[in-house]
């Protein structure tokens, strides 16, 4: 893992392979070793790289969860990509990768080869109130994300099993660590009017090539946000799993790298610039 400071502190990612730059971005209770399985069907061609948001994997986990706010996670990882100097790039985002990668594709989406959903969002969420303090407490003392949530959201084509269920709880070992579940879990409460803000320019991606992939056994991001992105995206080609939940990423990695390979070949074939630009290009603010 390297690590580079932003804003809010340093942050990790892991980087393989040569060519176009493939960014992974992931989302919650999580990190970037979720991508490892699906990274290895694109490393023969790509430079992929992995990302870990500020309070998860090795990245600085800043202990006031106050600070973990949608804007921020942005501004930090707007820091890592100009500090990276990436030029064009493919964009891949899942869960909460996508309110905190989007907002930069929109504000610069000719730096963009192509674009992958995955289980994500751009709108409110219109997420229950849980800010208070019993889910407070589960969340910073019960490792609440890590424990239930990803029961909950998983699907059926593969078993969550106890080896694979205790990958996410050690993670976040303790209450100091969860300081970024936590804030995520808030930011779907709060942020709902910045969400929607940003979603109003969901159409300057829309020339984009774009895939979107979504697992409908997802009991958390249900499949009526994909109902969204079809209606945001026409253009955009569809992967659907049945059986499959909030984890395409790791319930069904060798289909999902296959699909991602093909999209990303896709592109190239179709003339898109396959070289990055020069590398003074940066993402405005």
């Amino acid at each position: 893992m390297t690590r580079l400071r932003v804003p809010g502190g340093e942050m990790a990612w892991w980087e393989e392979g040569t060519g176009t730059p493939v960014v992974l971005v992931h989302g919650t209770p999580s990190s970037s070793q979720e991508w490892r399985a699906v990274a290895r069907r694109l490393t023969p061609s790509y430079r992929v790289l992995a990302p870990e948001h500020l309070g998860f994997g090795q990245s600085d986990r800043p202990g006031d969860w106050r600070m973990y706010t949608l804007p921020w996670h942005v501004e930090n990882l707007r820091s890592w990509l100009e500090q990276l100097r990436l030029g064009r790039f493919h964009l891949v985002v899942h869960d909460f990768g996508g309110p905190i990668a989007l907002p930069l594709a929109l504000a610069a989406p000719e730096q963009v080869l192509s674009l992958t959903v995955i289980q994500s969002w751009l709108w409110d969420l219109k997420a229950p109130n849980i800010d208070n303090a019993l889910m407070r407490w589960l969340y910073l003392s019960g490792n609440f994300s890590a424990r239930m949530m990803v029961k909950l959201s998983w699907g059926r084509r593969v078993k969550l099993t106890r080896e694979l269920h205790r990958s996410f709880l050690s993670q976040f070992p303790d209450r100091a660590s969860r300081m970024g579940t936590w804030g995520f879990a808030r930011s779907a409460v709060h942020e709902g009017p910045w969400l929607d803000a940003q979603g109003q320019s969901l159409g300057r991606l829309a020339d984009l090539p774009t895939l979107l992939v979504w697992g409908k056994a997802d009991a958390l991001v249900k499949p009526q946000h994909l109902l969204r992105w079809k209606q945001e995206l026409p253009r955009a080609k569809v992967l659907e799993f049945d059986d499959v939940g909030h984890f395409p990423q790791l319930e069904a990695p060798e289909e999902l790298g296959t699909a991602l390979l093909e999209h990303l070949a896709s592109v190239a074939s179709k003339g898109q610039p396959g070289k990055a630009s020069s590398p003074e290009s940066t993402l405005p603010g």
